[in-house]
């Protein structure tokens, strides 16, 4: 499945793709990603699970702060690493780019 989400739905070719994340803080403030959903081509809602967090970082980028995270998902049948953002100002999630 070698597709992306474009304007929050689900096409080929585009990253920043915004999610609905349902992530765990723990008692220290740090974030684990549990699974997130987006729209399909077809609107339909897709729930991404995901497998692996494989590294997390913090990135600033022209006085934006975001939290980026590495992960391995599964769609199904398939299998995919990725990398989300999370911007700390208006607490939004994003995919950044497939892997």
């Amino acid at each position: 499945m070698e597709e992306k989400v474009q304007m929050g739905t689900w096409t080929d070719g585009l990253t920043n793709i915004p999610i609905q994340m349902m992530s765990l803080t723990d008692r220290d403030g740090r974030i684990t990603p549990q699974w997130f959903r987006l729209e399909t081509d077809d609107h339909e809602i897709m729930m991404c699970r995901i497998e692996q967090v494989v590294s997390r970082g913090e990135k600033k980028y022209v006085g934006v702060r975001e939290k980026q995270f590495v992960c391995k998902i599964r769609m199904g049948e398939i299998c995919k690493t990725l990398e989300m953002r999370y911007s700390v100002e208006s607490q939004k999630w994003r995919i950044f780019q497939f892997l």
